[in-house]
């Protein structure tokens, strides 16, 4: 029987005790400020945000390098090595990953999540379940499968200026970027196929929660929810409550986090997004 083993990026959001718990394999992603480049596992979130007063970041995905030395080494122990990254419609990530194995084949397999944060995470999360348990490479992406098609993502964002800098909404952000800079209107924003897309438009921070909430409570009832944010600690675990209490999921098992730097390069302060894993 072949050992397989998980290899993902650091945009999973998942705890890195958990990770290391499943044997899973982060590849760190790449923070810019000018000319400054990070490892976003080298920066704090106080450190990162202390930057980002002074330099709009950016990202670059994860270096190719990482990657080959990722899975050479899982490969040079036996495994056959699956990797799961950030969606490859807002990142260079998947090519890179995709590139590295072409170094190894027949011996990795590399999926695009269509995810990003949670979202990814609980793609991998399954994964590494279902691997620890021996189950057959054909298998284990069925079950990842399964879980992207139940995973749904929203957010609202405090600025747009992050995830202009990053290029990774162009599409839409032209329409409504006048709107939100002379009217103070908040975007909220989900993810289809991998692809960031305007959902609505609120007038306000709190409005824009309270369409994700109700939102959320048609889709319930839910197997796993995750709640997101930058620098809104205290709002987070209100909304957590709140949401909790519409969809009738235990609220001590909400996770509530800050996503990576990488990903936060792209949000900037104020993000708050609710992902959830709706029940098979």
């Amino acid at each position: 029987m072949t050992k397989i083993a998980i290899v993902t990026d650091t945009s999973c959001d998942l705890p890195a005790a958990l990770l290391a718990r499943l044997n899973v394999t982060t590849v760190p992603l790449v923070v810019r400020f000018g000319e400054r480049t990070f490892l976003d596992t080298e920066l704090s979130r106080e450190e990162f945000w202390r930057l980002a007063e002074k330099v709009l970041p950016s990202t670059s995905g994860a270096s190719l390098g990482y990657f080959v030395s990722a899975f050479q080494k899982l490969v040079d122990q036996g495994y056959h090595v699956l990797c799961l990254t950030l969606t490859s419609r807002h990142s260079t990530v998947h090519n890179s990953a995709h590139t590295a194995a072409r170094e190894f084949p027949g011996k990795v397999t590399v999926v695009d999540s269509q995810s990003l944060s949670y979202g990814l995470g609980w793609q991998v999360l399954a994964a590494a379940e279902a691997a620890a348990k021996g189950l057959p490479l054909e298998e284990i992406l069925k079950i990842i499968e399964n879980v992207r098609s139940r995973i749904t993502i929203q957010m609202v964002l405090d600025t747009l200026s992050f995830l202009r800098r990053g290029g990774r909404a162009d599409h839409f952000i032209s329409l409504i970027e006048k709107a939100t800079r002379t009217l103070n209107i908040k975007p909220i924003l989900g993810l289809s196929a991998g692809e960031l897309r305007l959902i609505s438009l609120s007038r306000t921070w709190e409005q824009a929660l309270r369409r994700i909430l109700n939102d959320f409570a048609q889709r319930a009832p839910f197997e796993a929810i995750a709640i997101g944010h930058t620098q809104r600690q205290e709002r987070a675990e209100r909304f957590a409550q709140e949401l909790a209490r519409a969809v009738g999921f235990p609220v001590e098992q909400v996770a509530i986090f800050e996503p990576s730097v990488a990903v936060a390069s792209h949000s900037g302060p104020g993000l708050m997004a609710a992902l959830g894993l709706s029940k098979a």
